[in-house]
């Protein structure tokens, strides 16, 4: 089997004033060589999911580690070079 490259443990993020949780408990492995989309429904926590893979907000429960790093370590995150650029696709 291939390298892992993601990997989420319990990875949870609640914001105040939401009944649900934005994200709700992740387990996955994301494994090298794989095409992997991240697909769902407005508010389903596609972009808090990728924010705290990218150490931009810090999850409230479990964990992550992308390519070996943790992204809510200031010092990891430096080192894995890891950003987001989050843009929007609109039909027409």
């Amino acid at each position: 089997m291939s390298e892992a490259v993601i990997t989420l443990h319990g990875l949870t993020k609640r914001f105040a004033g939401m009944d649900k949780p934005a994200v709700a408990p992740l387990d996955c492995t994301i494994h090298s060589g794989y095409v992997t989309g991240l697909v769902g429904p407005d508010g389903a926590g596609k972009t808090t999911l990728m924010r705290m893979l990218a150490g931009l907000l810090k999850a409230d429960g479990g964990g992550a580690s992308v390519l070996g790093f943790r992204p809510d370590t200031k010092r990891q995150r430096a080192t894995c070079g890891s950003g987001l650029y989050a843009a929007e696709i609109r039909s027409v």
